[in-house]
C-alpha cells in the first residue's frame, strides 16, 4: 500500500483529549486506504490488536447495528472484553448508515476515551447536525483523488517514468482514482473502470440515499455539468435545453439534484467573488468535478476539452492545498481563481494555451488591474512558461502541480 502523507499526516496529528477526525470525499478516493494506512501505522507503533476496533457499514457484516445505542453498546462491548488494551481507536466506514451514529461517537469519547476516524462518501457524515453533537472535538479532512505528485509516485512504483508532459497527459485524460494507477491500463480498461466508480457512487450516494424516481433526469443533469466544466453554470439554459428534448425539468429540481451530486462529491462548487465588495456572490458560479477523468470516462474524448480538464486540474490543485477557491470579478474581469487560506491570498489566471479565446496579454491585463500586493501567477500549458512581469508571474501547471521553481502556491 502507497503511503500518502498528505492525509495520514493530519491523521496523526493528535489532539491533547479523544477526538474525531472525519474523512470525506468521492466514493473510490481512497478514504479507506488511508484508515488502513493509519491501522498499520498504530500497529508498526505499538498498539495492540485489541486496542483497535474497525467497523465498515458498507457490507452486511454489521448491518444489525442501525442506530447510536446499538454502535455504543458493540463498541463498548469490545473495549470490555480487552481491559489492558490500553488506549482505544475506533475506525468506522461510511458510518451515516446508522441513524444517530455521531451521538455514539460522542459518548465513547466521553466515557471511555476512544479516539474515532470515521470515513464516508456522502456529506451527512459531516452536516451541520453532526458536526454540532461533535462540539469541537471533530476535524474534517477531505480526501481527494490523487493529485499530480502523488500519481507520478504510484506510477513509480511499477514503471519508470521518462516524460513528465507525457505522464500529465496521461494523468488528465485518465485522472487519478488510486486503484486504476497500481498498474498498467490500457485507455479502455481506465474508462471502464473510471465509469463503474461513477456509476457505484451515483447509485449508492445520489439515487439510493434520497430514493430519486427520475434517474433519466438525473443522468441529462450529469451529462450537461460535466460538459460544460468550468463554464458559468445556467440552471435556466438546462432547464430550457431540456424542454426542447421534450424533457421538461423545472429550475428547483436541477438545484436539488446538484445539491445531491455535491453531496456525494462528485461535483464541486466554485462561486464567484466580488472584489470591490470583497464578498462571495450567489450567483453566476462554476462546477468541476471531483476528478477530471471523469469527464473523458463518462463522455469521451474531444479535444477542445482538454483545456477545461487543465483548468478542473488546477482547481482541484488549489484545494488539495487548503485553498478556500472562488472566481474572481473584479469589474469587468474575470480571473480564473482567486485562493484564500487564512490571511494569504492568491490570484491565478490561466494562459491562452488553456483558453484560446484569450489574446496574449488578456491574462497580463487582468492581473495588472489587480491593485494590491498578493501574490498573481500565469500559468501556461507551455511546459517551458517562465517569467516575471511587473511582479506578475509566468510558469508552467506542470511545475505548478509539481510544486517547483519559484511557485509560492
Amino acid at each position: 500500500m502507497i503511503d500518502r502523507p498528505l492525509y495520514t499526516n493530519r491523521v496523526f496529528t493528535e489532539s491533547v483529549a479523544p477526538s474525531a477526525k472525519l474523512l470525506t470525499g468521492m466514493k473510490r478516493a481512497g478514504k479507506s486506504s488511508v484508515m488502513q494506512m493509519a491501522r498499520d501505522e498504530l500497529t508498526r507503533r505499538g498498539a495492540p490488536k485489541q486496542s483497535i476496533i474497525h467497523l465498515s457499514f458498507e457490507g452486511l457484516e454489521n448491518s444489525g447495528i442501525t442506530e447510536s445505542a446499538e454502535l455504543y453498546d458493540a463498541v463498548t462491548k469490545r473495549v470490555a472484553a480487552a481491559p489492558d488494551a490500553g488506549r482505544i481507536y475506533l475506525f468506522l466506514d461510511e458510518p451515516q448508515r446508522v441513524y444517530g451514529w455521531e451521538r455514539a461517537a460522542l459518548h465513547l469519547m466521553h466515557d471511555l476515551g476512544v479516539y474515532i476516524y470515521a470515513a464516508g462518501s456522502n456529506s451527512d457524515i459531516v452536516s451541520p447536525s453532526v458536526l454540532a453533537t461533535l462540539e469541537d472535538r471533530c476535524e474534517i479532512i477531505n480526501v481527494t483523488t490523487l493529485s499530480f505528485t502523488e500519481y507520478l509516485i504510484f506510477r513509480e512504483s511499477f514503471t519508470r517514468i521518462e516524460d513528465i508532459q507525457r505522464e500529465l497527459a496521461r494523468y488528465i485524460m485518465q485522472g487519478g482514482f488510486p486503484t486504476l494507477h497500481l498498474r498498467e491500463h490500457t485507455q479502455d480498461e481506465a474508462y471502464t473502470h473510471v465509469r463503474d466508480i461513477m456509476s457505484a457512487a451515483v447509485w449508492s450516494d445520489v439515487v439510493g440515499s434520497h430514493q430519486l424516481r427520475r434517474a433519466d433526469q438525473l443522468t441529462r443533469i450529469i451529462r450537461f455539468v460535466f460538459e460544460n466544466v468550468g463554464r458559468t453554470f445556467s440552471a435556466k439554459h438546462l432547464s430550457d435545453s431540456l424542454k426542447g428534448e421534450n424533457k421538461e425539468i423545472n429550475i428547483e429540481t436541477v438545484y436539488t439534484y446538484l445539491e445531491r451530486l455535491e453531496n456525494a462529491y462528485i461535483i464541486s462548487r466554485c462561486r464567484r467573488y466580488d472584489l470591490h465588495a470583497e464578498e462571495p456572490l450567489k450567483t453566476q458560479e462554476k462546477f468541476y468535478l471531483a476528478d477530471v477523468g471523469l469527464r473523458f470516462a463518462m463522455l469521451g474524448f474531444s479535444p477542445t476539452a482538454i483545456g477545461n480538464a487543465l483548468e478542473n486540474t488546477v482547481y482541484l490543485e488549489l484545494v488539495r492545498r487548503g485553498y478556500e477557491v472562488y472566481i474572481g470579478k473584479h469589474g469587468k474581469r474575470e480571473i480564473d481563481f482567486v485562493a484564500q487560506r487564512g490571511n494569504e491570498r492568491v490570484y491565478i489566471q490561466l494562459g491562452r494555451e488553456v483558453h484560446p479565446e484569450r489574446t496574449e496579454n488578456d491574462a497580463y491585463n487582468t492581473l495588472a488591474a489587480l491593485r494590491d500586493n498578493y501574490p498573481k501567477y500565469i500559468l501556461s500549458a507551455d511546459p517551458n512558461a517562465s517569467g516575471n512581469r511587473n511582479g506578475i508571474e509566468t510558469a508552467s501547471i506542470t511545475d505548478f502541480l509539481l510544486g517547483g521553481g519559484h511557485i509560492r502556491v
